[in-house]
């Protein structure tokens, strides 16, 4: 009876090793995610001002893509409010895509 109570506490043991382990991982990932989100923004945001300053975007352009920028960051924030999931990060990385897409093209025409 001794050795069954053994074996029971060690699989408790590892149980709660293994899923406080699980969670700061999440918690890790969540960070690394949101940090790739940031540096989105920045790059977006380094373009279009560089964009604006050369010349290569109109005021009116520079305009629609600030606002689509910020439409992103507001979406961003409202998924991040209870932890990101795989599919707000593939979501918010299509929108950033589309961003950049938009940016290259005004920035070229």
């Amino acid at each position: 009876m001794k050795a069954l109570w053994n074996v029971c506490a060690v699989v408790i043991l590892a149980l709660f090793v293994f899923s406080t382990t699980n969670v700061y991982a999440q918690g890790y990932n969540q960070r690394e995610r949101w940090q790739h989100l940031k540096n989105e923004i920045h790059d977006a945001q380094v373009k279009i001002n560089a964009g604006e300053r050369d010349g290569s975007l109109t005021r009116h352009e520079v305009k629609r893509l600030r606002n689509e920028l910020s439409r992103i960051e507001s979406n961003m924030d409202r998924a991040g409010q209870d932890g990101l999931s795989r599919k707000d990060m593939e979501r918010l990385d299509r929108e950033f895509a589309k961003l950049r897409r938009d940016i290259y093209r005004e920035r070229r025409n």
